[in-house]
Formats: C-alpha cells, structure tokens, sequence
C-alpha cells in the first residue's frame, strides 16, 4: 500500500486590512516629524546622537520623541526651528508635520452670525429676492431663528449653500424644521 506524501500545510493569505480597519490604525501626533528627521539622518549619514546636537536636545529625550513617550507637539519653537533648518523646510511645515499646527489652524470660520449676514446680502442682490428682503431695521430685530428660515428659504430657492447646517445649534434646527 502507498503512502501518500505528507503535504505541507498551507499557508493561509494574509488579509488585508479593510478600510476601515486601515483608518484606525492611526500614526501618534508628531510621528510625520519623527519620520522626516530620521530620512533626512540617513540621507546625511548621521547618528541619533548627531541629529539630538543639529536639534539641540539630548539624545534620551530625542529617543523618548521618538518612541512616542514625550509629546513632539509640545516641543519648544527653537526645536522647531532647528528640525525646520535640519529638513530645509518652512518652519510651519514643521509645526504641521509636529501636529503642533493642523490646515484647519490656517483657514479663518466665519461666525453664524457672519455667514447669515452673507446670504442676506446675496438675498438683497438677488433681483427675485430683493424686494422681498426685510429692512435693516426690522432686519436687527428679526430674531436669529426667524432670519435662519428665511436664509434657509432662500438657499432652497437660489439652490445656493451659504450656511453650513451643521454649525447651526440643535435647539434653532428643531425649530427651523417645526416652522417649515
């Protein structure tokens, strides 16, 4: 009688990550610095330890950054400047690449307040709308929840996005929604 021959177990292919499994799997704050520091090392042939003295830090703590035991987005702006001289980067790049700076840090958000004033005055240009727009005066004593109907009116009859919804509080939604 023949043996069969012992067959190898098989390997199992290796899964790959959903995407949602990949979005948690997060890089800690700081650690796109850590990564740019450690090419720009290698590219130059230097140690840790000559990257601790170009950054003007000791090599324990640069290691504790780099380990993720000390937080580099609360690390000092002179460190900051020196990693930015070591990288031959803009200063706020390295800010931003520290997770000291995110882009939403750059972009100035209009208040509710602003953004409501914007689509009455879209509303006044608007050569349908213009007679119907309330005076200034009776404008200012229109409360808030009433003048966020009438931009919602508005935007539904422009097909125009003035207002980002989500900002505006719970309680003036519920509101806004009864009335309509």
């Amino acid at each position: 009688m023949a043996q069969k021959p012992a067959s190898k177990p098989s390997r199992q292919p290796r899964k790959s990550l959903t995407t949602r499994q990949a979005s948690v799997i997060e890089s800690p704050i700081g650690a796109a610095l850590i990564a740019a520091l450690w090419e720009r090392m290698a590219e130059r042939a230097h140690t840790p330890k000559e990257l601790a003295e170009s950054l003007g830090i000791t090599y324990v703590y640069l290691m504790a950054l780099a380990r993720g035991e000390k937080p580099i987005q609360q690390i000092s702006r002179e460190v900051l400047k020196r990693a930015a001289d070591y990288l031959n980067i803009p200063a706020a790049q390295a800010y931003l690449l520290a997770g000291a700076l995110t882009p939403e840090d750059f972009v100035l958000m209009p208040s509710l307040d602003e953004r409501i004033a914007r689509v009455r005055e879209a509303m006044t240009n608007d050569a349908m709308w213009c007679g119907l727009a309330l005076s200034d005066e009776v404008w200012r004593k229109t409360p808030q929840e009433a003048r966020l109907l009438i931009c919602m009116l508005y935007e539904q009859s422009a097909k125009t996005t003035w207002l980002d919804w989500t900002l505006v509080p719970k309680g003036t939604t519920t509101k806004i929604k009864r009335a309509s």
